[in-house]
This record gives structure tokens, C-alpha cells and sequence, in this order.
């Protein structure tokens, strides 16, 4: 496992205070030896009592002492980030759509229920991104709508596949039908 360490102190002409680099060498006379993460050129000796070790997943900005990496903690501060781009209240949303179905639904009512909450997702993604979905923006990707969906759906069937059908992956699923349902679309735009 590859060891991390935090510059906390600005003491040499290398190296930024709060990145984060990897350990390559330590020992007590020149402190550690430092590279980006997944680099190998371009190492440099930083003095042991300006930097810290932390574990993978550590933030960018220096502590005292070192933080431990607390994977449910991050999972909050993706969900504020997606919310707060997008303007999407996801856990509304989640609760919205965590309905019960009644002992005596017949199949029509249960599949509009289910697919009215995937439309209206749908509807509130697309609001908050634009059309991108079937109007890519091609400024880093370059491929078409249908494609760049396929490569969406390949992302969701992966963790669908690595992590089952669960209830930590049900998004994924309404996620996934949400994506045919675009692909569908793109289908049919391409096709005019």
C-alpha cells in the first residue's frame, strides 16, 4: 500500500503546503522523500517535521494531527457537492421516490407509480444540467448522445454487477432505466 504525506509547513523551495504526495523514502536525517502520487520523476526531500502522514482519501489541507479517511463522511460531501451544482435535493428525491406499494396494486398502477418516479428524476436532471444528456457539450468528450449514454449505462451496469441489487444500489437501477429511457430517445432524435 503506498504511504502519503502532507506538506503542513512550507520549508523548502519544492513542494506546495496542503498537497498531498507519496512517500518514496523516509529517514531521520533528511526526512522524506516526496513525489505526485503516480509519478516517478521529479522526487524531492522535504524536512520530517514539515510534513505528516496521512491515509489515502486525506483532504488537501493541514492538520495537526492526521485525520483518519471516513468513507460515509465522504459519500456526504459528494452528495452536498452534487446537490449544491445541481440544485437537485437528492435525499427529497430519494424519499420521494421510497414508496410502499399496496397489497392489492395491480400491475398497471405499479408500473405507472415506478416509472412516473424515473420521468420525474429524468425531468428534475435535466433542468438542473440542461439537455446534455442528448445535447452533449463536446468540450472535454466528443462523442454523440447515444454513445456518451451507452458509456453511462455501461458505468451503472459495472456497479450493478461489482455490487448487486441492493438498497444502497436501487438508485442505480431507477438510474439505469432512466438511461435506456434517454438512449431511446437519442435513438430516435439521431434518427431523424
Amino acid at each position: 500500500m503506498k504511504q502519503l504525506a502532507r506538506i503542513i509547513t512550507d520549508c523548502g523551495h519544492r513542494g506546495k503546503v496542503g498537497q498531498v504526495y507519496e512517500i518514496i523514502e523516509k529517514n531521520p536525517r533528511d526526512g522524506f522523500r516526496l513525489v505526485m502520487p503516480g509519478k516517478t520523476q521529479f522526487t524531492f526531500w522535504y524536512p520530517a517535521e514539515c510534513v505528516e502522514e496521512v491515509e489515502p482519501g486525506a483532504c488537501t489541507v493541514p492538520t495537526k494531527k492526521p485525520v483518519p479517511f471516513d468513507s460515509a463522511k465522504w459519500s456526504q460531501s459528494l452528495r452536498a457537492l452534487e446537490e449544491a451544482t445541481t440544485g437537485l435535493d437528492l435525499e427529497d428525491i430519494k424519499k420521494k421516490s421510497t414508496w410502499q406499494v399496496p397489497e392489492n396494486a395491480d400491475f398497471a398502477w405499479h408500473l405507472d407509480k415506478v416509472t412516473e418516479s424515473i420521468t420525474q428524476l429524468l425531468k428534475k436532471k435535466n433542468a438542473a444540467y440542461g439537455n446534455t444528456a442528448l445535447n452533449p457539450l463536446g468540450i472535454f468528450s466528443k462523442l454523440g448522445a447515444a454513445e456518451a449514454i451507452k458509456a453511462r449505462i455501461d458505468d451503472k451496469l459495472a456497479r450493478i454487477s461489482n455490487k448487486g441489487l441492493n438498497d444502497d444500489t436501487e438508485d442505480t437501477a431507477r438510474d439505469l432505466v432512466g438511461y435506456l429511457l434517454l438512449l431511446l430517445m437519442a435513438i430516435e432524435r439521431e434518427g431523424k
